[in-house]
Parts: C-alpha cells; structure tokens; sequence
C-alpha cells in the first residue's frame, strides 16, 4: 500500500467514524439534543420551526454521512460531498450565532473534506 492509499484510509476512516459516531450518538436523545442545540439559536433570525427542523434531521444525515464514508468506493465520495454541504449549513448557523470558536472548528472540518475529496482525484488519476 502507497502512503497516498493509506492516507486516504486514515482520512475515510477518521471522518467516517466521527460522523457516524455525531448521529448515532444523538438519536437515543434526539428529544434532548434538538431542545440544547435550538436554545442556541433563539436570538439570531433563523426561524425556530427551521432550526428544529433541521436538527431534528442533522444527526440521521451525520449517521448516513459517516456510513457512506466508511463503505468506500463512490459511497465516499457522496459522502464526503454531502458532509462538506451539511458542515456548510452548521457553518452559516454558527456564524449567525457569532460563535467565532466553533465556526473555525467547523472549517477544520471543510478542509478535511475538501482533501478528502481531492485525495480521491489524485487516486483516480493514477489508475
């Protein structure tokens, strides 16, 4: 195995496992989790009907990120393309928030899918 193969193994295998991890930990305590998360978002202009919509969806969308990451093959690939999108949504919320710390985590984020993506070009190129 090349260094390129095993480090687009360590990258699939690291978000795979993180966004898995972000819903299925989430949905025993979904009820929980939407009512925290919402309280957050009470003073910026995002509706409430919205922002409940969306995190009563975030952590199914995180579970079926991490599992398509982690299946491989053009599953990775849609998976880290819809992780890059859903990253986006928490980042344009964060921002309305104006929490600073966590948008710059959530780059961390887009940056490791950004690579994750191009690591699958550079590999498709070599074949």
């Amino acid at each position: 195995m090349t260094n390129g193969q095993l480090a687009r193994l360590v990258i699939r295998i690291g978000l795979g496992i993180n966004m898995l991890m972000h819903g299925l930990v989430r949905i025993p305590k979904l009820n929980a989790f939407v009512a925290k998360t919402e309280a957050g978002f009470a003073s910026t202009l995002l509706p409430p009907i919205l922002t409940k919509a969306f995190l009563y969806t975030l952590p199914f969308v995180e579970l079926t990120v991490g599992v398509l990451i982690l299946l491989g093959g053009q599953f990775s690939r849609w998976g880290y393309f819809l992780g890059g999108l859903t990253i986006g949504a928490l980042l344009f919320g964060t921002t309305l928030k104006e929490d600073w710390t966590g948008a710059g985590n959530q780059l961390i984020y887009v940056i490791a899918f950004y690579l994750a993506l191009r690591g699958l070009d550079e590999s498709a190129r070599r074949r």
